[in-house]
Formats: structure tokens, sequence, C-alpha cells
């Protein structure tokens, strides 16, 4: 029976949370009012919520979901329920009506209840399994194993056996439950549309569209947190070389016209506000994903610190075991299963921080990489003196590339790093004292060095991409021009022009970056080895009565801690290389993206519709009227006084000799030009077939599709 006193806790231990009685074990109020009720209170909140999400939801077809999969869930989840108010009534007896154990019961009940209706909410409008549902009944079948340790120990088992009894019941009953919910929903669930509607008489399936689905889409909490989801793809891999059909569609998100639209939209209002930032408009769009992989990446690194905790509680309980001192067996098995479960979060953590940078490291390319393609086809004439094919290649190729990078893969160590040395040095603190201040004044004295060096990579690299864009336009000179370079035998001149810019510039430019990142690399590695020898010396020889002889409890963890140092500080070899080149190359594509475009206010451009009545073949449809145009803004006028009229149903040729203004004529009508005077109106729409030939290099369908899919 429970120790009772009076008042909403009852129990003589109070609220704890450490039970003083039982080794390893929580008292019982904490247990019932902190965790019970903390749980059923977050459920319910949650349910609320998602509640007010499923209630515009389409219906699922009754014929698919209503199966005996469905009814056995929810058989369980009532059992549950009937066992939580069993528990409830056994409790009635055993303590006061308003102590703390009733009310959670009480609670958890009513938790219980609404998880029912959920399931039964969830069923008939969701094609994946509930996330809270998932984790509530998870959560409570551990709290219900935890009181039943708890009341084991208390002697329940022969003093009040039916509270033993509801309890194991409800803990069976949602371990059951989460079994039933974790299972896929039917698979021809997947071939309806979102917003199908169980009401609607017209009923859809795509036989395809389930069977190449990424089942990404479709996996549970648990699936997507073990990544059991690309199982089937792994296995179809052992067995088989993979080829594109043995693979499923991209999802949505991955898809350009969506991983872009909200790039574009906080971009376009960035150059709206007058002071644009490529900075700001990234975090917009992928800010709330960055922090979920940085918050993996928390989780991954605090837990990582009880390990050195853990494994010196383990060695001194070991080497205390069969002494005086000896601590309780409970405490031994305590501290191996808590290592277990620390790993076990770690590796999550990890996987799932890994994850999300990759994620985030695709959208951003394919966001910058459509925006540099889309300024591309609207830069004005001016602006394309400085942006030749090369340097639009670089951008795209190597500054999409290395911004993506650091940002997703890279840019968490800048808070990540400093926080694991903070961290692992109190640590160190309070395991060697003041001697590991020796350690920290290594440090410091290689900040100076590496800040030094660090500058001078950042110079060099602005240089080397320099020269990159000169090699690049260089090579595009050349093959543009191959025949002519063999037909005149210039390809000696040209391979000299070539090895000048790249062995001679940026080949050595590239050597004088590798030695100084090698030297950053020289001074991070040995770094943690100069910190670990002069703290263990110092402390050997200065302070040896502080915390004791170096004992194998001390040295272990603090080599322990040594090694956890070594990451953080291993990683400024790269990371602050990769910072340099980043912003060197985001400072770039701002300068491409905010360059100058085509005005397209100066061409006046009306619909028209050729079959609308009161049309006739005596319409303009191109009109030019005292038109003066120029390539470039600092140029005289080429083309000047222009007045011309293009009817509808009219064949118009311009003739004239090479260089006297055709292609000019047309090109001004298009708005490639700069006009300085006059009108132009366009009627409709235009179809420009210019003089230089292309075709990609594809199949003939390919050219005509053109990216879009194949219907008959």
């Amino acid at each position: 029976m429970f120790d009772l006193a009076i008042g909403f806790c009852p129990s003589k231990e109070g609220w704890g949370p450490l039970s003083p009685n039982r080794p390893v074990d929580f008292t019982t109020c904490f247990e019932y009012g902190g965790l019970v009720s903390g749980l059923s209170a977050l459920f319910i909140f949650a349910a609320v919520l998602r509640f007010r999400k499923l209630q515009g939801a389409p219906r699922l077809p009754s014929s698919l979901v209503a199966n005996s999969a469905f009814w056995t869930k929810l058989s369980l989840a009532v059992f549950a329920l009937i066992a939580s108010v069993a528990e409830l009534v056994v409790m009635i007896g055993l303590a006061p009506v308003t102590s703390v154990y009733t009310t959670s019961l009480a609670l958890q009940s009513a938790a219980a209840a609404v998880a029912v209706r959920l399931h039964y909410k969830e069923q008939f409008a969701n094609k994946v399994a509930s996330t809270p549902l998932l984790l509530f009944w998870l959560s409570t079948s551990v709290l219900a194993l935890i009181r039943l340790r708890t009341a084991i120990s208390l002697s329940f088992v022969t003093s009040d056996p039916p509270f033993i009894i509801a309890n194991i019941l409800y803990m069976v009953a949602s371990l059951a439950t989460m079994a039933m919910e974790s299972q896929p929903k039917p698979h021809m669930l997947y071939e309806l549309p979102d917003d199908y509607d169980d009401d609607d008489e017209q009923h859809f399936y795509d036989e395809d569209y389930a069977t190449y689905q990424s089942p990404e889409e479709r996996a549970n909490i648990f699936s997507l947190l073990s990544f059991t989801w690309m199982t089937p793809l792994v296995e179809r891999g052992f067995r088989k070389p993979l080829q594109m059909e043995d693979t499923w569609e991209l999802s949505n998100m991955y898809r350009p016209e969506v991983a872009t639209a909200k790039f574009q939209h906080n971009w376009q209002a960035q150059l709206r506000s007058g002071r644009p930032s490529l900075f700001r408009a990234t975090m917009r769009t992928y800010g709330w994903s960055l922090a979920l992989g940085n918050f993996y990446k928390l989780v991954r690194d605090l837990v990582s610190f009880l390990n050195p905790i853990l494994l010196s509680r383990l060695i001194g309980f070991v080497s205390k075991y069969n002494t005086q001192d000896a601590e309780p067996i409970e405490y031994g098995y305590f501290y191996a299963l808590s290592m277990f479960v620390v790993a076990s979060i770690q590796a999550v953590a990890y996987q799932q921080h890994w994850m999300q940078n990759r994620r985030v490291n695709g959208l951003m390319k394919i966001s910058y990489t459509t925006a540099i393609y889309r300024k591309t086809m609207v830069l004005s004439n001016d602006a394309r003196q400085n942006c030749n094919v090369g340097s639009i290649i670089t951008h795209v190729s190597v500054d999409t590339q290395r911004v993506a990078e650091f940002t997703a893969t890279l840019s968490h160590n800048l808070w990540s790093a400093p926080l694991q040395i903070i961290v692992a040095l109190y640590l160190l603190y309070q395991t060697l004292g003041w001697c590991v201040f020796a350690g920290v004044i290594a440090m410091l004295i290689s900040i100076p060095t590496t800040a030094h060096i660090s500058r001078s990579m950042r110079a060099l690299n602005k240089i080397l991409m320099g020269y990159r864009d000169q090699r690049m336009k260089i090579m595009n000179e050349v093959l543009s021009g191959i025949k002519i370079i063999k037909l005149y035998a210039w390809e000696t001149s040209f391979i000299r022009r070539i090895n000048e810019v790249r062995v001679f510039l940026e080949l050595s430019t590239i050597r004088r970056y590798g030695i100084f990142q090698a030297c950053f690399s020289c001074i991070e590695t040995l770094l943690p080895f100069v910190v670990s020898f002069t703290t263990f010396g110092l402390y050997s020889l200065a302070d040896g009565a502080s915390h004791g002889p170096l004992t194998p409890q001390l040295v272990f963890v603090a080599l322990t801690l040594f090694n956890m140092l070594r990451h953080p500080f291993s990683s400024g070899s790269t990371v602050v290389p990769a910072l340099l080149e980043s912003i060197v190359s985001s400072n770039r594509i701002f300068d491409f993206l905010t360059a100058g475009e085509i005005d397209f206010e100066a061409i006046e451009r009306k619909p028209y519709d050729r079959d609308a009545p009161n049309t006739s073949t005596n319409d303009v449809l191109v009109s030019v009227k005292n038109g003066s145009f120029k390539w470039l803004s600092a140029e005289e006028p080429t083309l000047k006084n222009i007045s011309i009229e293009c009817k509808r149903d009219q064949l118009v040729a311009l003739i004239g000799r090479v260089g006297s203004g055709k292609s000019s004529l047309v090109s001004a009508v298009l708005g490639d030009m700069v006009k300085s005077e006059g009108t132009v109106e366009v009627q409709g729409t235009i179809a420009y077939a210019p003089q230089q030939a292309w075709i990609m290099n594809a199949t003939l369908r390919d050219n005509i599709l053109f990216g879009h899919k194949y219907d008959q």
C-alpha cells in the first residue's frame, strides 16, 4: 500500500523526483502528478489541435478504410480506456479521491477517451498513421511500465493485485493499439487524389500513382526516424542492380516548380524593398528547415556529453563493487542501460540532422540554379558585358554548390563547435580542476595564427574565382569557334592562352591556397593533443591532490572529453575556408541576381484574339513609331526614327546588306534593345526563330517535349 499522509501528495516521499528509499526510481507523486498528468494534458492539447486541422479534410472511402484492422485497432483502444478506468476505480479505494493519484488516473482516462475519438477521425481523414496517437500510446506504455515497477517494489502484488492486473492490461492494450496504428493503410488509398471525398459519385484511380509515389510521403513517425521506408528499395538493390524503373517519383517538395516558388516570392519581396539581401531571402525560405536540422544537432551534442558522465559513474560503480561502499546492483543496470539509450538517441538525432541538411542542400541548389537561369533570360545588354557565359556557368556549378553546401551542411558548426568546447572544458574543469586552463591557454595562443591564415585564404579565394571566370571565358570562345581554330591551325596559340591562365595564374593561386590550408589543418589537428598533454602534465606535476591521483576513472573520463574536443577543433580547418568561400560565392550570386534587366515596359503588349468578332485582317499587330534603339545605354542609337506597321495575315520581309540592322530591328521589337525614343506596340504573342540553330543532346521526342510529360 502507499505510505500515505495528508495533502494532495499523500506520499511521505514527497514530490522527489527521485525516491530516497528505492534505488533508481521516482517518487509516486512525481510519477502520477508529473509524468502521467503531464503526458495526458499534453496529448489532449495536441489532439484538440489535430481535430481542428482535420475538420475540413475530405472523407476517405469507407470501403477502403473501414476494414477489420481498423475495428480491431478501435477495439484495443476502447479496451485500453476500460483498463484505465479500472485503474482509477481501484485507486479510489486505495487513496483519497482528491489525491494526485486519482486525479492523474482520471486525466489518463480522459486522454484515452480522446484517443479513441481521434482514432476514428484519423482513419477517415488521414492516409498516414497519426503521429500524436503513436507517440501517446508509446509514452503511456513506458509510463505504465515504470508505474508497474514502482508498484511491485511497494508490494502491491500481494496487497492489491487488482491494481497490478489493471496496470498490466492497460500497458498491453496500449502497446497493441500502437502496433495496429503503425500499420500502413490500404495500398489503393494512395491512388486517390488529395481532394477526394467519399460523398462524390466519381471515383478516381491511377494504377501507377501508388506504385511510383515516394514511400516517404506515407511513412509514419517511427518509419521516418528509422528510415525503414527505404527498406524495399535497399532489398531490391541487394537482389539486382537498380534501374530507373525500380525507383519512385520525386516528392512534391523536391519538384523544381514547388521548391523554387517560395524562394522566388521572398527574393522578389527583397528586390521590392529597395535593400535586397540574398541571405534574408534564403533564411525566410529555409530558415525553419535549417532550425529543425540544428535542433537535431543540438540534441545530439547535448546527449553526447552524458556518455562521459555515465562512464564515470559506471567505472566508480565497478571499482566499489564487492566492497562496503558498493552501490545497489540496480545502479549498474541503470548506467549500462542509460549508455545504450544515449547512444541510440545520438544515432537517431545525427541521422535526422544529416537527412534534414541534405534535403535543404538540394532545395537550395534547385532554387539558386532556377533563379540564375531566370535572371539569364532577362539580363540587359549592359549587364551582359560583365556576365559572360563562363561566369554564368561558374555561378551554377561552383558558387551555388558552395553556398548550399556551407549553409545546409557546415553552418551549424559555427555554434555547435563553441558549444561543445565550452561544455567539454566545463566538465574537464570539474574532473581535473584548474589544470585544464593550461589547455585553454594553448587554444588561445592558436587563435591569432588561425585568424591570419583565414584572412589570407579569403583573399586568395576571391582572386582564384576571378581566374576561373577568365579561364571559362577563354574556353567558351575556343569551343564556340573550334571549326575556325582547326581550319587556321591556331591550336598552339590558344593552348598557350589557356595555360597562361590555368598554370601560371590559377594553379599557382591554388598552390598558395593549399599551403595555407595545410598549415591551418596542421594547427587544428595538433591542438587537441597539445591541450591534453599540457593539462595531464601540469596536473601530474603541480596538482595531484585536489581531485586525487590520476586514477582510471579520471583518466578515462578526461580522455573521452578530450576526444570530444577533437572534432570541434578539427572542424575549423573545414568550416572556416568553407565560410570564406561561401561569402565570396554568395556575393557573386547576389551581384548577378541584382544586375540590370531588360525594360519590359518599353514594349506595350496587348492581348489579341484572332477569333473575336470585332477583329479584321487590317488589324495592326506590330507597330513601331519614330523608334530609336541602341544596344548599350552609353552608346549612340543603332536604329533611328524607325516607323513600321505589320498587319494581320501580312508576310513582311526585311531586305538589306549585312550589318544594315535587320536583326537589330527584330531584336528591338522583341525588347532586347534599349529604346531611347518612340513607341513600340505588339498585340498577341510572338514566336521567334533565331539564326543560330540549337538542339538538345537528347532524343527527338525530348527536344519536342522540352521537359514536359509525354501524353500520347
